[in-house]
């Protein structure tokens, strides 16, 4: 058994070939290509016509390169499996990129139409205001008009028994007339008859639609077309009689 020690890549010097007919010693180099490496050969003496058999012995080497090689099919495939989940991942990064753009388009235009909504709300309620100020001054208005007409209103002039007229004016409606006593100084007759308000059939009447001096009355008259509790102004069917007689429709 003989241990060599072989320089892969470099030539044999001629110092050290080998000779006819010698063994090979220790310091013989034989030119091969790769690493230097220390290997375990089985020399046997040989004959020029025979060839000088290499067995390598290096079994570990060769479980160390499958196990390597193993290996590197592994992170091949790990690789490939990252590379796929990197795809995956990004195409998965574009979806959420454009339902973020998305999103933020709706949110947008939410809030446009949130201004919208809020600016209309202010218009309405600025014209809400605006109506409940012209309320108020017309509620305000009226009671000054009405508190006027009760200050025109004169104290101590009365109506005498109203009467009303024989016939009926319309469907419904009755004339009505009186005449004022007692109007105080600084009221013309026509001034406290027109402002005299007057209750008719339970119902007040603030004014009448005319006041005319009658028949030289010393008294001014006022008259009120009334169309609330006129049953007698309104036609009604009296009771049926028959004018047939029996007897004479039989003979007949």
């Amino acid at each position: 058994m003989i241990v060599c020690q072989f320089s892969f890549g470099f030539s044999a010097s001629s110092d050290n070939k080998l000779k006819p007919g010698s063994a090979p010693g220790a310091d013989d180099a034989v030119p091969f290509l790769g690493i230097a490496r220390t290997i375990l050969l089985e020399g046997v003496p040989v004959r020029r016509d025979e060839e000088l058999h290499l067995r390598e012995r290096d079994g570990a080497e060769r479980k160390e390169a499958k196990h390597l090689e193993s290996e590197r099919t592994g992170l091949r495939n790990e690789a490939n499996r990252l590379e796929k989940e990197r795809l995956a991942h990004e195409s998965s990064t574009r979806r959420m990129e454009g339902e973020k753009n998305a999103l933020e388009s709706v949110i947008r235009r939410s809030e446009q139409e949130r201004s919208r909504f809020e600016r209309e709300r202010q218009a309405l309620e600025g014209e809400r205001l605006s109506l409940e100020k012209e309320k108020d001054a017309l509620r305000e208005e009226r009671e000054r008009w009405e508190k006027a007409q009760e200050d025109r209103v004169p104290q101590g002039p009365f109506w005498e028994e109203l009467w009303p007229a024989w016939d009926c004016r319309a469907y419904g409606k009755r004339e009505y007339w009186g005449t004022l006593q007692n109007i105080p100084e600084g009221w013309t007759d026509l001034d406290a008859c027109m402002n005299m308000p007057v209750e008719i059939k339970g119902v007040t009447v603030r004014r009448p639609y005319r006041c005319r001096y009658v028949d030289g009355s010393p008294h001014i008259h006022a008259f009120w077309m009334v169309d609330w509790d006129q049953p007698d102004c309104k036609p009604w069917h009296q009771d049926f009689v028959d004018k047939v007689d029996p007897i004479n429709l039989i003979l007949s």
